[in-house]
């Protein structure tokens, strides 16, 4: 790494340094990553979300996730870390991604109630806050992201062969630190795929992911049992509401930013709101068959469950015209941009 010297008009290298001399253990990195996410997401260009750290992964071995997260996708993101370099990293980060594509939603809750002391409802609601839908949608699929001082040439020669031949998604992100007056300085290069077909691979393999498990809605209404929830998805798509086929959504924005999202799921609709507005747990409960609307979130937003087709038409109804200017309130970091 260079600084650069703007009196002396000149680059400054500082000096390298390894994680073992400057005193720094993988439980060091593992706790500076968790205690702010954001900075090394940022760092590595990833958008991540923590499930939780030190997790097991089945209880018939005794190992143990550096880091459990997931995308904005619901996708699962094994995270593991080695000071200096360890060939058997990708062998352990693909066993434990393997276990942990059996595991039931629920259990995501659960272990990020645990992790971090929430409540069961609590943690379920932070994770279908994250990925915009009901709890289901994740663990659809999974990836590896291994970071460490380096990495041993055949490791990077296996995670090209599962990533082109078997289309593993596997990450290598290479950790360089240096020191000066007492400071230390980290950088993380991704070293496997290089960054830019990176960009590229996630793009088409986002696309991949949103044409699954069905290739057209046609196919995906075939498992819908109440026909309430297809003649909604039908008005829906007739109409060029805004939805996602590979999670069965339709969504709607008030003010130009989503509040809704509907989840249909074979028997009914799962809606989310997000924000909330004046009394609003009360005029959906004036408006529905069945009075199952919840606050969720720390009260920061609403789930509720359409069944009847009344319902389904008082749903539509109240976003095309009741709340078409209503005024939401919530904290900046719940706004939800066009992504």
């Amino acid at each position: 790494m260079l600084r650069i010297d703007r009196t002396g008009k000149k680059l400054v290298r500082l000096t390298k340094s390894t994680f073992a001399d400057a005193d720094h253990w993988e439980r060091d990195l593992q706790a500076m990553i968790c205690t702010d996410p954001d900075s090394f997401c940022e760092e590595i260009g990833e958008n991540l979300w923590g499930i939780g750290q030190e997790v097991r992964p089945s209880e018939a071995v005794p190992d143990r996730i550096d880091i459990l997260a997931t995308d904005e996708d619901g996708t699962t993101v094994v995270i593991e870390l080695k000071r200096g370099a360890h060939k058997l990293q990708m062998l352990q980060a693909i066993s434990y991604a393997g276990m942990i594509s059996k595991w039931p939603s629920d259990r995501f809750v659960q272990t990020l109630a645990t992790n971090y002391k929430k409540s069961y409802d609590d943690a379920r609601a932070e994770i279908e806050e994250h990925v915009g839908s009901d709890v289901s949608a994740i663990n659809q699929d999974q990836r590896i992201i291994l970071v460490a001082e380096d990495f041993d040439p055949a490791l990077l020669i296996a995670a090209e062969w599962l990533h082109e031949i078997f289309e593993v998604d596997i990450r290598c992100y290479r950790l360089a630190l240096s020191q000066e007056g007492g400071n230390d300085y980290l950088t993380c290069t991704c070293v496997y795929p290089p960054i830019e077909i990176a960009a590229l691979t996630r793009g088409s393999e986002k696309t991949d992911r949103t044409s699954a498990p069905w290739k057209d809605w046609d196919e995906a209404l075939k498992a819908i049992e109440n026909p309430a929830v297809a003649a909604f998805i039908r008005a829906a798509l007739a109409s060029n509401q805004e939805t996602r086929l590979y999670r069965r959504q339709v969504m709607y924005r008030i003010g130009g930013k989503r509040r809704f999202w509907v989840t249909c799921r074979p028997a009914f609709g799962y809606v989310w709101q997000l924000g909330r507005f004046d009394s609003d747990e009360q005029f959906w409960k004036a408006l529905l068959s069945t009075p199952n609307v919840k606050e969720v979130n720390d009260k920061r937003g609403l789930r509720f469950y359409l069944r009847t087709a009344a319902d389904f038409d008082a749903f539509n109804r109240a976003v095309a015209q009741d709340l078409a200017s209503t005024e939401f309130s919530e904290p900046d970091e719940l706004e939800v941009d066009g992504t």
